[in-house]
């Protein structure tokens, strides 16, 4: 009975945020169930996010993009966090620390992520590949590409021959 009420009021909450955004025309809150969604992760979450009306960039440092690709099972998420990792995975940032006022735990990472069936990314297991920084919500958009992979093998999860791809932008900055 718990839980249907802390669903209840999920819903009221992600709706007063969507009105909210329209009227301050927040672009990264763009449809009613990408907003409710995003509330529910936010406020759901293993990992704090922010929306964007609780954080903004003070300084933008710089800005990383990453490619992934789930090539059996369809899966966009695994295809996202790939995309992430991929954007992350080759650089060292010793002198961050340095940079940002307050240090790493000040630093905030926006990401844009443009994947096909965006509803279906686990916006938890995106934010896992991110050790520290605060972590705005992520704009999860409907793009990357689905292509033939010329095989489709039930084994490793397939229910087509289709391979997704995933395009991640993460923006780092205080």
């Amino acid at each position: 009975m718990r839980k249907f009420f802390q669903w209840i009021l999920l819903i009221i909450f992600a709706h007063e945020i969507y009105f909210l955004a329209i009227s301050l025309k927040i672009s990264s809150l763009t449809t009613k169930s990408h907003s409710i969604r995003s509330v529910a992760v936010a406020l759901f979450s293993s990992r704090k996010l922010y929306l964007p009306t609780e954080l903004q960039f003070t300084k933008l440092l710089f800005v990383e993009s990453g490619f992934g690709c789930d090539q059996h099972g369809q899966n966009s998420t695994k295809a996202a966090v790939r995309a992430c990792r991929n954007a992350i995975e080759f650089n060292s940032l010793p002198g961050i620390r340095d940079v940002i006022p307050g240090g790493k735990a000040n630093m905030i990472l926006r990401l844009e992520i443009a994947v096909p069936n965006p509803s279906s990314v686990d916006l938890n297991a995106v934010a896992a590949v991110f050790p520290y920084g605060k972590l705005l919500v992520p704009q999860i958009i409907d793009g990357g590409m689905s292509a033939s992979s010329g095989i489709a093998l039930p084994e490793l999860g397939d229910t087509n021959d289709q391979m997704i791809f995933a395009i991640a932008v993460v923006s780092v900055g205080y």
